[in-house]
């Protein structure tokens, strides 16, 4: 399971990139990252959302002090638009415009809707369990 560009509106062609965090694993596709400082994570449910992953690969658990291996990503864009997993709650056509925290990396939270804050905002209802969102770190 990954995420799925599904709108690419702008991109510059200029990826951003920083040191993989320890123990990140990106070897099962394109997911949701986090940039604290240097170093790049999965996003998780509550952290701001930097991009969305280039670089498939295994991080040593201990690549921020000793092999430092790069995670490429490309940088969040507020037109570019995502087909997303849902898991949980009872998500609809209604839904549309409502905000949701991830549950992890590829997957939202549908149990996490808001109608002002969240991570993504779904643009277009298609299934209960799949939708269309941009990143909103709102």
């Amino acid at each position: 399971m990954s995420v799925k560009l599904s709108e690419f509106k702008t991109y510059t062609g200029t990826e951003n990139d920083g040191i993989g965090a320890n123990s990140v694993d990106t070897t099962t596709g394109d997911c949701f990252v986090t940039k604290t400082n240097e170093f790049v994570a999965k996003a998780t449910a509550g952290s701001e959302i930097s991009g969305v992953s280039l670089t498939q690969k295994a991080f040593a658990s201990d690549n921020e002090t000793v092999t430092k291996a790069r995670l490429g990503f490309i940088p969040v864009d507020v037109d570019n638009i995502y087909d997303v997993t849902i898991s949980g709650g009872t998500v609809t056509v209604v839904d549309e415009g409502k905000y949701y925290d991830l549950l992890d990396s590829v997957v939202v939270d549908g149990t996490s809707e808001s109608t002002t804050t969240g991570q993504l905002r779904m643009v277009k209802f298609v299934s209960a369990t799949n939708s269309k969102f941009k990143i909103a770190n709102a």
